[in-house]
């Protein structure tokens, strides 16, 4: 049989958060909630009108395929600003059992249409994407967030690293994670309302399924949870660590990569850290992790930060 020709398309894939949690009749009633959010953020604040875009139900959520004359930053800012206030306006109105968080992904790639299905491994990607766990992590660590969007690594390159008006670079931050297939992947995710995604893994941490894969030398993590311990932002462009110590010094410390420990005692030294700077392999920015800090030393002896 000869597969018929693709179709390039922008693709936005909707899922419910704790979708199979929830008792059947639930499910009915934010089956028809994800649509009513979905198509009134497209529809009524992108402006895209129903001949714009096919909708695909899955059950738990929604595959939207949207023509590619569209613009994909139009999308990052005013889609996604619909989807969040439309939440804000669904949630208040019903009780705890029927509110919804969403993941939401965006790609762009070749589709083929078979009827009323859509495949192709664009579709697989982006599904993969929403679906890891550490987006998943940073929904339920943004406890005040009503959703979480991912993009792919080329439609940030696409549509963020521009800097269009708008959208922050500043508020994605990238993921690695490793499929099924054990296929090494990156993401970015971003929460609207954080400065930066909480809950997200710092250092070389890729998963598949439940399970972690940790490098040998674990790099140190800094957290930030928004609304409770603050947030920064993370980006392109932030400024190369200085400082002294020339070569000695650990990237986002302005204290050299290899200290005393005060007599060979385990306990707290302070550091130095510089926003902007790399911080567990990250370039971040914000108050939460600039200043003085405090470093609790649980060894004896040379101590490396």
């Amino acid at each position: 049989m000869v597969s018929p020709d693709p179709h390039h398309r922008l693709i936005v894939l909707v899922d419910i958060e704790g979708f199979s949690l929830r008792p059947e009749s639930t499910q009915t009633a934010l089956n028809d909630a994800v649509h009513e959010v979905t198509t009134s953020a497209l529809d009524q604040r992108a402006g895209v009108s129903s001949s714009g875009y096919e909708v695909a139900d899955r059950g738990d959520g929604l595959l939207v395929l949207l023509q590619p004359t569209i613009s994909s930053t139009l999308l990052l800012r005013e889609m996604v600003r619909g989807l969040d206030d439309s939440l804000i306006e669904y949630n208040r109105k019903h009780i705890s059992e029927y509110r919804m968080r969403l993941r939401v992904g965006l790609h762009s790639g070749g589709v083929v249409q078979k009827g009323q299905r859509w495949t192709g491994s664009a579709i697989n990607d982006l599904t993969r994407l929403v679906d890891a766990a550490p987006v998943k992590d940073v929904l339920k660590a943004a406890k005040r967030a009503r959703l979480a969007l991912v993009l792919t690594e080329a439609m940030y390159g696409d549509a963020v690293r521009g800097r269009f008006p708008g959208i922050d670079p500043a508020a994605y931050l990238p993921f690695d994670f490793v499929t099924k297939h054990q296929e090494e992947r990156r993401g970015w995710v971003m929460v609207p309302g954080y400065a930066a995604p909480p809950g997200l893994a710092r250092g070389r941490e890729a998963k598949s399924g439940g399970a972690r894969r940790r490098d040998a030398r674990r790099r140190p993590e800094m957290r930030g949870d928004g609304e409770e311990d603050g947030a920064g932002g993370g980006g392109e462009g932030a400024p190369s660590p200085s400082g002294p110590g020339g070569d000695n010094v650990l990237p986002g410390f302005s204290a050299p990569a290899v200290a005393g420990n005060d007599g060979g005692e385990a306990g707290s030294r302070p550091v130095n850290v510089a926003g902007g700077d790399y911080v567990a392999g990250m370039k971040v920015g914000g108050d939460y992790v600039q200043g003085n800090k405090p470093v609790t030393v649980h060894t004896t002896g040379p101590v490396r930060l």
